[in-house]
């Protein structure tokens, strides 16, 4: 087996295994605000002076937020495409709600590494595999 079998092969279990929605999945919220976005992929970009600033992947502005979990939230959220994307009014809710999604896309990246290492063992393209696996998932880890 190759990589670029690795690739599919491993897309392909995970799909089949089920992959969690966010923020659905994730949220015990009972309370929600609505920002509207473009139903675009989102990026974060850098911190600017205290704020957290969200573009579309062509580089267009779309919002700032004081908080990176905010901002976070929105382009892990935007993945949907969806124009209008429910955000928790609790912080904290939102915090656990983005710590969560987080962890659950960690679990995923080491069951990647566990099997990527036992098939290929310089594993020096671990980075290139698992980011082309993320993306046929159209997943991103922030």
């Amino acid at each position: 087996m190759n990589e670029k079998d690795f690739i599919f092969s491993k897309s392909k279990d995970l799909q089949l295994s089920g992959i969690k929605n966010f923020p659905v999945d994730f949220t015990n919220s009972k309370q929600f605000s609505v920002i509207e976005v473009p139903p675009k992929e989102l990026i974060l970009g850098k911190e600017f002076f205290g704020l957290f600033e969200v573009s579309t992947t062509t580089g267009d502005f779309v919002i700032t937020f004081n908080n990176e979990m905010e901002a976070k939230y929105i382009v892990y959220a935007s993945k949907n495409r969806k124009n209008k994307i429910q955000i928790p009014g609790d912080l904290h809710e939102l915090r656990v709600t983005v710590e969560s999604y987080e962890k659950y896309l960690d679990k995923i990246l080491q069951e990647i590494r566990k099997e990527y290492e036992a098939r290929f063992h310089n594993g020096k393209n671990f980075t290139l595999v698992s980011n082309e696996i993320f993306k046929k998932l159209n997943l991103t880890r922030l």
